[in-house]
């Protein structure tokens, strides 16, 4: 049991705890500070320390906390692991705790396949040193400080240093934390004087909530996350596609290239390697935590923020119902629009929307719509509709109104009034026929496209064109609409038994073929379902294939009985002189293990040679 350990500062590595321990007890070799405290001979991982149950069993009584405390609080382990999937993470937590993969760790994190690289010196601030060492007597290696996303520190708002004390060190030594007989670097503030320290901060705080906090991020949520968001910035088009191209352009703009040059981040190479195109995209690999910062400052977002996106898909137009803008309709600026179709220009790239309304009345603007007042705009009308046509009639002939007065009440201009009533000596009342005809026309054009389809069928096709008939022309529409045909109930049964003759022959060709294989292959319901290609029919309808059910379970191998016949086709294989047991072994694929070679097995292979 060990004398004493030192308390844990705020936000100290554990990695910083065992330095002083070790400094403190009098140890000359880091061997056996590491044999006081895990009981054996080990190297200290500084980022993500394991063998953490046995140093707690040690220090318990020292320190207050759990296991879980001084992993989320005194190791990198959220940071590294908060954009990764909960299988990963408990993963990495289990090798934390028990010990049992060291090696893995930094490849499960995407440390050793990134190309962010962490500092090789331990990094510190010299405000915090002078602080400890006048509170402490000491001072420690705090975790944040550490990150390749940090060159600030956050209490005192000042720039970083690099020590002399190698990150990973290369030998069986601790670092020092007594930075006194540490050279200091004096090229950071050049490196920082074209940076903008905005950024610094900015991300520095970002990547402390991260380390400090498991946000529970799901890779995939990410994704749709980030895609929602770049459709609301207009870089996703209404297919889909991301403007790759523009994206890249202003990410370096709003950054610049020193800052991310310094975050080694700078979006570059070909489509596979730009890692702004990867991680923008359906994420099939992991990302360094410092790039999922990078794009989540660059929408505006923040850690604490990025979720509130999840589940809300990108509407340019809003959500509907949307506003019938006829004036001359009885729901004219009521939400009774359903039919939307969005697209997108071709000039400015930006989302189109045109609404259809039951009315007839059809009109387009292009999007997004940011205020209350876009709702009402109109960039085109392209159909007028019935309803608008009749009210035009009803102003000019009954209530015998001037165009201009007309216009003022359909909300629209004198000229386009006086075309609709002069134009080519047509009265109103010759277009809304006009309209009405060409409406059933297009009915009549879709029923001979697909003549067997249903009226169910063409009406699910245009929608819109079915409800603006079934409105003004009912009894039309139903003469002209397919009649309703009954169906026949044509289910056809299976005759089990000749289907259970016929799948068994095809069982004993499989089942010959199998035992004449060059190699021994294992007689089993799924091997012989997957060579006559009725696997599924055999797991599910096996009991009513009595036949084959009886003759697969005479011919189905155990895992024993497929070994010794392994076994006699290695001997007949083999030459005399060859014949010997590990030979034999080999020859037959089977492992020297309990699982796969039983006592009997072994017994029958010395008989047999």
């Amino acid at each position: 049991m060990i004398p004493f350990f030192p308390m844990f500062y705020k936000d100290e590595l554990i990695y910083s705890v065992i330095s002083r321990y070790h400094h403190h007890s009098g140890n000359v070799s880091i061997t056996q500070t590491t044999k006081d405290l895990f009981g054996k001979k080990k190297y200290i991982i500084p980022d993500l320390t394991t063998d953490l149950k046995l140093l707690f069993r040690n220090a318990r009584h020292f320190t207050e906390g759990s296991i879980n405390d001084w992993i989320n609080n005194h190791t990198l382990y959220n940071y590294y692991t908060n954009f990764n999937t909960d299988a990963v993470k408990a993963k990495i937590k289990e090798y934390m705790i028990n010990g049992n993969g060291e090696n893995k760790l930094h490849y499960l994190t995407g440390q050793v396949a990134s190309t962010v690289k962490e500092s090789m010196y331990f990094k510190y601030c010299p405000k915090c040193w002078k602080e400890d060492t006048d509170k402490y007597g000491e001072t420690y290696w705090r975790t944040y400080h550490q990150l390749p996303s940090v060159f600030v520190c956050l209490d005192h708002m000042s720039f970083l240093e690099e020590s002399m004390e190698y990150f990973r060190q290369v030998n069986t030594q601790l670092t020092n934390t007594n930075i006194n007989i540490c050279a200091l670097k004096e090229e950071n503030i050049e490196k920082f004087s074209k940076i903008n320290t905005h950024f610094l901060f900015s991300l520095a705080r970002e990547s402390y909530k991260i380390t400090i906090k498991n946000y529970n991020f799901c890779p995939d949520n990410l994704s749709a996350i980030y895609r929602a968001i770049l459709r609301k910035n207009g870089y996703i088009n209404v297919n889909g596609n991301i403007n790759q191209i523009k994206l890249k352009e202003d990410f370096i703009k709003f950054y610049g290239l020193g800052f991310l040059k310094l975050m080694q981040s700078l979006p570059s190479g070909v489509d596979g390697e730009c890692w702004l195109r990867a991680i923008t995209r359906k994420q099939r690999k992991s990302f360094h935590p410092v790039r999922h910062l990078l794009i989540i400052h660059f929408f505006g977002e923040s850690v604490d923020t990025i979720y509130d996106h999840h589940n809300t898909a990108y509407n340019p137009f809003g959500i509907g119902p949307f506003l019938c803008l006829n004036a001359a309709a009885e729901h004219y600026l009521k939400p009774v629009i359903t039919d939307l179709n969005v697209t997108t220009c071709c000039d400015t790239k930006k989302p189109v929307g045109t609404f259809h309304c039951l009315c007839g009345f059809v009109y387009s603007r292009r999007g997004p719509d940011v205020t209350t007042k876009d709702k009402l705009k109109i960039g085109r009308i392209k159909e007028f509709g019935d309803t608008w046509f009749e009210k035009l009639n009803h102003l000019i002939n009954q209530e015998k109104l001037s165009y201009s007065a007309c216009a003022r009440i359909l909300k629209v201009d004198a000229k386009t009034v006086i075309k609709y009533a002069k134009s080519k000596e047509k009265t109103v009342i010759e277009v809304v026929n006009n309209e009405k005809n060409k409406i059933k026309n297009l009915w009549l054009e879709l029923r001979n496209k697909f003549p067997d389809y249903s009226r169910t069928q063409l009406r699910k096709i245009n929608p819109s064109l079915y409800m603006r008939l079934y409105r003004y022309d009912k009894e039309w529409l139903l003469e002209n609409s397919p009649a309703k045909v009954k169906q026949e109930n044509n289910l056809t049964r299976v005759n089990w038994h000749e289907r259970d003759l016929q799948i068994l022959k095809e069982v004993k060709v499989a089942v010959a073929e199998l035992r004449n294989s060059q190699k021994p292959i294992r007689l089993t319901l799924s091997k012989i379902g997957t060579t006559i290609r009725h696997l599924s029919l055999l797991e599910k309808k096996l009991h009513k294939l009595p036949l084959t059910k009886e003759y697969i379970d005479d011919v189905s191998e155990s895992l024993e009985e497929f070994q010794k016949r392994r076994i006699k086709w290695s001997i007949e294989h083999l030459d005399l002189e060859d014949l010997s047991l590990w030979r034999i072994r080999r020859k037959a694929g089977i492992k020297v293990s309990a699982k796969y070679s039983t006592p009997s097995t072994n017994s029958m292979a010395m008989r047999q040679s």
